[in-house]
């Protein structure tokens, strides 16, 4: 079956203005995939699972489901409904069905060049969208399902049933990243799919770490402050009692105490010790040069004297 000329065409969604996330549930990692990643593979006609990265990763695939995951958009928590069990048979049938029906018509289809407002399409018109360009992506010259759709291989029951089992295994696959997306740990090939091509909303990211990241950018500074201090302080603890005792021990330690100690070098023979006391008394060691040294104190704009001391 010829692919058709026409080149389609992927408008990334008007991102959403930001707000605040809704309380969202925590990944399950009880919850598994709902197809097996061997049948998967099987089903596109790939040697192993250990192909199924490349295979995502390429931009025949990478680019309809990065625009899949930002239109709905996928949130980490909340599910898909459009997704297809396996128990569904008959849900997968008419899916296959629909899309082979597009891809051998000889004109083009509303998935060729979907609208960039997306927003009357149903989560059904999403799935299928990513699952016919990514299919004709991959049944174009030199690509995986090219030999699968030619149409001389068409005519005859054996290759039609091969044509629409890869298109099976598309849908397999698509429908075990979005459980991946939403209800589960993030896998490697995901989070190898966010570090290419992060999500368009970071507070929908299935990286816990881009979300917590995205909630702290948008906290006032007042709050960060304030969690950043709640952090620190041990439990039990009242803020202002422990603000103070962090006070003390800083000037037990000489960093907002009375003691100022300054140690200067003369041609690596001499060293000049000065040495503040309580009430601006200069101590001078026994034996030694006094130099009077003029400096400024510019919080006061008072004029002292202080007192080094050559050894």
């Amino acid at each position: 079956m010829p692919v058709p000329s026409n080149i389609i065409v992927i408008k990334k969604p008007i991102p959403n203005k930001p707000s605040t996330p809704a309380k969202q549930s925590p990944p399950s990692p009880l919850m598994d995939f709902p197809y097996k990643w061997e049948d998967v593979s099987s089903k596109l006609l790939l040697a192993s699972p250990k192909e199924l990265p490349k295979l995502i990763l390429a931009p025949a695939f990478l680019t309809p489901w990065t625009t899949y995951r930002d239109t709905l958009p996928l949130q980490p928590g909340v599910p898909v409904p459009s997704i297809i069990a396996p128990k569904d048979k008959e849900a997968m049938n008419d899916l296959i069905n629909t899309i082979y029906t597009a891809m051998d018509a000889m004109h083009a289809s509303k998935f060729d060049r979907p609208d960039s407002d997306r927003t009357s399409w149903s989560q059904a018109d999403s799935l299928s969208c990513i699952i016919y360009q990514s299919a004709r992506s991959f049944a174009a010259p030199a690509q995986i399902f090219h030999t699968s759709f030619e149409r001389k291989n068409l005519k005859n029951e054996a290759g039609r049933r091969e044509a629409t089992m890869r298109i099976r295994g598309l849908i397999m696959l698509t429908c075990n990243l979005v459980v991946n997306y939403t209800f589960m740990s993030p896998s490697n090939v995901v989070r190898r799919i966010e570090a290419v091509c992060p999500a368009l909303r970071p507070d929908f990211s299935p990286i816990v770490e881009t979300r917590r990241k995205w909630e702290l950018a948008n906290l006032g500074l007042e709050d960060l402050r304030r969690a950043v201090l709640d952090g620190e302080r041990k439990g039990g603890v009242e803020e202002r009692e422990w603000l103070i005792g962090i006070l003390l021990q800083r000037e037990k330690a000489g960093v907002a105490g009375g003691l100022d100690v300054g140690i200067k070098s003369e041609g690596g023979k001499g060293a000049a010790v000065g040495v503040k006391s309580e009430g601006g008394v200069q101590g001078v060691a026994r034996g030694s040069k006094r130099k009077a040294v003029v400096i400024e104190d510019d919080e006061v704009d008072v004029k002292k004297v202080k007192t080094v001391v050559e050894l």
